[in-house]
């Protein structure tokens, strides 16, 4: 007797264990759902409204998904990235020599992803900090010029340099009052 309901107890719990979806039907409803909507956040909806998903596993599997959505599509973009290479070198000296001075514009004419271009004006401008050290000295010396408006006109340095600068500037002399 002991051993049928142990039995029946072990049959039970298979036969609930076999009634839930299969790995690859969750992966398909998944896919089914990524193709209608934009985010996670509207996949997990759809999980639940269209397949009966449980409201925590939807938000779980649809982050998921995404993330690795994601992560391959940031894969594929670095690998061609690193494919243009000395393209993009060219394009780098090509806009560091362009008179205007603002590097990330220039960039963004190539098709460069706005951050990436930032990110390259950003370390460009380090790299020759101890010229913009100079600049700004020389223009601090300057009567009836505001420093940004100099470095602007005589070193072509970009609005948003200079402006930042002219801000620091302020504060800091509200700050010895």
């Amino acid at each position: 007797m002991r051993r049928t309901k142990l039995g029946l107890a072990v049959l039970c719990a298979l036969a609930a264990a076999s009634c839930g979806k299969s790995e690859a039907r969750k992966l398909r409803e998944i896919r089914s759902c990524s193709k209608i909507t934009m985010d996670a956040k509207g996949e997990a909806q759809c999980l639940v409204l269209q397949y009966k998903w449980s409201r925590k596993e939807a938000d779980a599997a649809a982050a998921r998904f995404q993330h690795q959505q994601d992560s391959t599509a940031q894969f594929s973009a670095d690998s061609g990235w690193r494919a243009d290479a000395p393209r993009h070198r060219k394009e780098v000296q090509q806009c560091a020599a362009d008179p205007s001075g603002d590097v990330a514009r220039c960039l963004l004419g190539f098709a460069w992803a706005p951050a990436r271009a930032k990110a390259t004006d950003d370390s460009l401008w380090r790299a020759n900090a101890s010229q913009h050290r100079q600049e700004l000295q020389a223009c601090a010396m300057r009567r009836g010029m505001q420093p940004g408006a100099c470095l602007q006109l005589y070193y072509k340095w970009s609005p948003e340099r200079a402006l930042a600068l002219d801000d620091s500037i302020r504060r800091s002399h509200l700050g010895r009052k």
